[in-house]
């Protein structure tokens, strides 16, 4: 099991740092949009769905390093807790323990 939930933490990670990438670039080039579009942040190494998601939600999610976005269902109860859910996304929290200490060590700078 803990296997199971590096590897999914680690994948969240990756797709973290992708949305930071293409925030950073998208802040620098458009003045104001309503939505941005992200890749789910879920632990599945095979998952490229996109969706949009306000700015300011997105910066709010990445206020907190265990704190992740990811596509209605995309969840993985065993190592995150749904903390708010829309329609478009859900706002998971890594569990304390493993999955919360490869959150907080692969946050991006």
């Amino acid at each position: 099991m803990n296997e199971r939930k590096r590897r999914i933490g680690e994948n969240e990670a990756i797709f973290r740092s992708f949305n930071e990438q293409v925030r950073s670039i998208s802040q620098t080039f458009t003045v104001a949009a309503e939505t941005v579009t992200v890749v789910c942040e879920c632990g599945a190494r095979g998952c490229t769905e996109r969706f949009e998601i306000a700015p300011d939600a997105y910066a709010r999610v990445r206020e907190d390093p265990v704190l992740f976005v990811v596509k209605p269902g995309h969840d993985h109860p065993e190592a995150e807790t749904a903390v708010e859910k829309t329609g478009t996304y859900w706002i998971v929290q890594k569990h304390e323990g493993l999955p919360a200490e490869i959150a907080r060590a692969t946050e991006p700078e």
